[in-house]
């Protein structure tokens, strides 16, 4: 068989491959889908909790890590949406950002409130794994979306897009539960609420290595 004719048949079994799909909607008109629905979640914990978040608003350091969060957030998820568009990946700029964003946010996070370390354990525990539990809940139904959004796409380098669809779901739970949880002592925070969302962004990274790879594979005569 000559080259030529390798070619062609090679070119046939990819045409036959492909299937017609819907043309994917601007990214920026999918993220502010995505930030809709982070918005509904922020009404839903707005109207349930007991937590006076709109005069600790008053405070520029916790103002400042709120917004930190949900900015570093949102590039995220634009990223995210990007990676699932074969030569539309994000610039390194932009992921930068969001590192940096979410170090300045941490970094508040420690310097807002005294640390206690004389917890009781019991307490500590028993207090915290509630708000560990309500990290996880409040990311999943953004991050199932954020997920859905990046799989209709083809991202080429899967980790990668699972670590930033984690990383933008968590990370705006991470701020959604700075504005629910009352307790706003770096240690607590730092243990309940930073590590579950560095945890999940590791397993979505993880999961996106298996699931969102886009693999062409040619189909033998």
């Amino acid at each position: 068989m000559t080259h030529s004719e390798r070619h062609r048949r090679l070119v046939e079994s990819l045409a036959a491959a492909v299937e017609p799909v819907r043309p994917l909607w601007p990214v920026r008109v999918r993220v502010a889908l995505w930030l809709l629905l982070e918005a509904i979640v922020l009404v839903w914990v707005a109207k349930h909790t007991g937590n006076d978040f709109m005069r600790k608003l008053g405070h520029p350091y916790y103002a400042l890590e709120v917004a930190c969060f949900a900015i570093a957030a949102t590039l995220a998820a634009a990223l995210a949406l990007r990676a699932a568009i074969p030569g539309r990946s994000g610039g390194s700029g932009e992921l930068i950002a969001v590192i940096v964003l979410a170090i300045i946010g941490t970094r508040l996070v420690i310097v807002g409130a005294p640390m206690r370390t004389g917890y009781p354990l019991a307490e500590f525990l028993y207090t915290g794994l509630g708000c560990a539990v309500g990290t996880c809940v409040l990311g999943a139904l953004p991050w199932i979306a954020l997920w859905w959004a990046v799989k209709r796409g083809a991202p080429e380098r899967g980790a990668a897009a699972g670590g930033l669809i984690g990383a933008a779901a968590m990370l705006f739970s991470f701020a959604l539960m700075r504005l629910n949880c009352p307790i706003d002592e770096p240690l607590h925070v730092i243990t309940w609420h930073l590590a579950p969302v560095l945890l999940l962004t590791t397993l979505s990274a993880v999961a996106g290595s298996v699931w969102l790879r886009f693999l062409l594979r040619a189909r033998p005569n």
